[in-house]
């Protein structure tokens, strides 16, 4: 995944800086945006894949469409460090951004259910909560027993049911994978932010997607979900290649810059 990276090419306008004590992380700054990071955004990767890295080409695409600068942390990932690790990291990235001001918690995929996790830690700590949470087909069950992951297995071009269950290994160790901790989708989701929800028609998470839609609602957070239909698992990524890659991205920037004001 690093080596492909070098061919992605991220749009112009959005300068890609190493951050963060290991010089791992990245901040991406738009052209005449202020390079204080207004969001956090937490890869994706099964808990075990990718880095910031990988994600930038991406990612520098969400920064310009919306004209803030993002941090993309880097995290310590399964199976050497399982969980709480990711979460611990990505918890500490995000109180960093808001010793400033509230930040919008974002990631995709594993990324999203960290960055659920992360909202959940903060209102259990009585801390400031993010001033948004923005997430792309967020892994909220590592279950695997959502409708969606048999129904979509073949659909979805991104993944495949029979890869998910080593990395679920890999990140519980032995927890059990239905505790909230691990799968945010079952914990307590009143008190959070608005969120915004975006996945694909075809992919395997679309039944915990739209479940997750539907229990934050149900413990009073404000909460757009958008389904793309016949796209798969963050066809986000291909942003500046794909038209419906591009309209998803633009349907974030118009929901978050009112938060960002």
């Amino acid at each position: 995944m690093e080596a492909l990276a070098t061919a992605l090419v991220p749009p112009r306008g959005v300068e890609i800086r190493k951050a963060g004590p290991s010089s791992r992380s990245r901040l991406l700054v738009p052209e005449g945006a202020d390079e204080a990071p207004r969001i956090v955004w937490a890869h994706g990767g099964a808990y075990a894949l990718n880095s910031p890295r990988v994600y930038s080409a991406f990612v520098a695409g969400v920064a310009k469409a919306i004209g803030v600068s993002v941090l993309l942390p880097a995290y310590r990932r399964a199976p050497e460090h399982p969980y709480p690790a990711a979460l611990e990291d990505v918890v500490a990235a995000y109180r960093t951004v808001a010793r400033e001001r509230p930040a919008i918690m974002a990631g995709d995929s594993a990324g999203g259910g960290l960055a659920l996790g992360t909202a959940i830690t903060l209102r259990d700590a009585g801390e400031p909560l993010p001033a948004g949470l923005l997430l792309v087909s967020p892994w909220v069950d590592l279950t695997l027993s959502g409708e969606s992951i048999t129904a979509n297995d073949g659909l979805d071009a991104n993944l495949r049911a029979k890869d998910l269950p080593r990395h679920v290994q890999g990140y519980a160790a032995g927890m059990d994978p239905g505790d909230p901790r691990i799968s945010p989708l079952n914990a307590d989701l009143s008190g959070l932010p608005r969120a915004l929800i975006q996945c694909g028609g075809d992919e395997l998470f679309l039944s915990e997607d739209t479940g997750l839609a539907s229990r934050l609602r149900s413990a009073g957070s404000p909460v757009e979900l958008q389904v793309a239909e016949g796209m798969w698992h963050v066809f986000q990524a291909h942003v500046g290649m794909l038209e419906e890659a591009d309209a998803a991205v633009e349907r974030m920037a118009a929901w978050a810059r009112p938060l960002l004001d």
